[in-house]
Formats: C-alpha cells, structure tokens, sequence
C-alpha cells in the first residue's frame, strides 16, 4: 500500500505552505486524494510533482503553462506506477530504492530530457511574445519620435512666418 502523508508532512518535505499547494491543486487541477474524514493526504507522487512544479516555476512557467505541461508529463512519464514518476531531477526528499535496472534507467533519462524540450519550447515562445512586444514598443516610439521631430519643426516655421508678417 502507498504511503500517505498529512498536508504538514507535505508542507515539510517540499517546503512550500499548505495554502499555495491548495492553490496549485485548484489551479492546476490536481486530484489529491482525501481521507474519510475529508482531509486531503499526499502520496510520493503528490510530493515529487509539488517539488517539480516549484521547480518550473522557478525557471519562469507561469501556472497556465505548468496547467498544459502537467497532462503531458503523465502521459510521458516511464512506467506504470505514479509514484514512479521523477519529473525533474531534485534533491531526494525521502530515499527511494535504488534503479534496479539500466532499461528503467534510461526510460528516466529519456524523460527527463522530454520534459526540458517542453520547457526549453515553453520559454522560447515566451521570449518570442517578449520580443514581439519589444518591437512594437521600439516602432511606437520611433513614430512618436518623428512626430515630435514635425510638430517642432511646423512650430518653428510658424515661428518665422509670425516674424516675418509683424
């Protein structure tokens, strides 16, 4: 049987608050289980996909782009079992058995190296978006520039048609 662990438990091993991980469950859909008595409880699964989650938000997702990334991660992840699942390479919060075999090995690897492509193309777009509103704001600036540069000289021309006539 899975290990479960209280919402405290959970707040130690990863080292976020208990109210940002309701917030990312509800956010991101999460589906963590709960006891008898309502309260929620987190499997290793739960704990690893926390610690990855606050990974990629440190590298800059925002929690829209962890929503998308989180269905694929499933459906990429080696193996059967969810608490197999390593996400992103991190500090081990509690020992696991050690890999038994080189196929399971490399089924992880070839994982992990997914899940950055998915990031590396995540923060590309990104940067792209970035990019495009940073040649917007160059192009705007260049045409209040040049209106600026008319309207100065329109009202230096008048200043002299006004000279002239008096």
């Amino acid at each position: 049987m899975e290990k479960h662990y209280t919402v405290q438990q959970a707040t130690e091993a990863t080292g976020i608050k208990s109210y940002v991980l309701r917030y990312w469950e509800e956010e991101l859909n999460l589906s963590i289980g709960r006891n008898e008595l309502g309260h929620r409880y987190y499997t290793g699964y739960d704990i690893q996909l926390f610690l990855n989650i606050r990974e990629l938000k440190s590298r800059g997702l925002k929690l829209s782009a962890i929503k998308e990334l989180i269905p694929k991660i499933a459906q990429n992840a080696p193996g059967s079992e969810r608490n197999k699942v390593k996400l992103i390479e991190a500090k081990e919060w509690e020992q696991e058995e050690p890999v038994k075999d080189k196929e399971h090995s490399d089924k992880i690897l070839e994982f992990q190296k997914i899940l950055e492509r998915l990031i590396r193309q995540e923060m590309q777009i990104k940067n792209e978006g970035e990019m495009r509103c940073r040649s917007l704001d160059e192009a705007i600036r260049r045409q209040q520039l040049a209106r600026r540069e008319a309207a100065a000289a329109s009202e230096k021309r008048e200043k002299k048609k006004y000279k002239i006539h008096k």
